[in-house]
């Protein structure tokens, strides 16, 4: 709906911290342009979120009251709108990829694939996995029913750096829509798995053994 920071009685001109129509201005580090007075949440004009302002609330007590340096990281900073079907983001989407020169790939999987979903009526939406040009993970976008909720596991995929084969490996319990985060992960090895290449090495592979048991050598078995 539209929102802005509330500086109009905080008596910043009084005592020169500088601020404009977004917010406090603040570095790095959440610190203003007097380097003991810190801004964080809303009123500093960025990450409109409650979890962004939780977040940075934490920056500012490791800088402010324990003295340790800590700056402020939006890499991979989730955010939801609760539309219907909401509509979920982490990291970098095709624009934002496409604006830094980032060479990129992307891979989805539709809802209406899903059996859970689909047993709850639920068809509309997809799920989006852009990799880089080394096949890293650098952003999930996802429109569909609980987004936020199928968010929490990219959250952690990328914050914690797992593999995207860990990912693709891990058993996920059956029927639950969260087996979509599964399935894109799986869908980016398919081709490797299913190449023309390994096609003839198997073909190649089998074809030995056959020969293998018609000359006797595993008539034993």
């Amino acid at each position: 709906m539209g929102r802005e920071a509330n500086t109009k009685d905080l008596g910043l001109d009084s005592i020169g911290v500088e601020y404009n129509q977004r917010g406090i201005k603040v570095d790095n580090r959440l610190r203003t342009n007097h380097k003991h007075i810190y801004a964080a949440g809303d009123i500093n004009g960025g990450y409109q979120f409650t979890h962004a302002a939780g977040y940075e609330g934490g920056i500012v007590v490791s800088n402010a009251i324990f003295r340790l340096p800590r700056k402020a990281d939006y890499t991979f900073l989730p955010w939801c709108t609760y539309t219907d079907p909401s509509l979920a983001s982490i990291g970098m989407n095709e624009n934002s990829a496409r604006k830094v020169g980032i060479d990129y790939n992307v891979w989805t999987e539709e809802f209406k694939d899903n059996d859970r979903s689909l047993a709850e009526g639920e068809s509309i939406g997809r799920i989006k996995m852009i990799l880089n040009e080394k096949e890293k993970p650098i952003g999930v976008q996802i429109l569909g029913p609980h987004a936020g909720d199928l968010l929490a596991e990219w959250v952690a995929v990328l914050n914690g750096k797992v593999k995207l084969s860990t990912l693709a490996a891990a058993v996920h319990p059956y029927p639950t829509i969260g087996e979509i985060n599964k399935k894109v992960a799986g869908s980016f090895f398919s081709p490797k798995i299913f190449s023309e290449k390994i096609q003839k090495g198997l073909k190649f592979f089998f074809h030995l053994k056959g020969r293998a048991c018609r000359d006797d050598v595993c008539s034993e078995g």
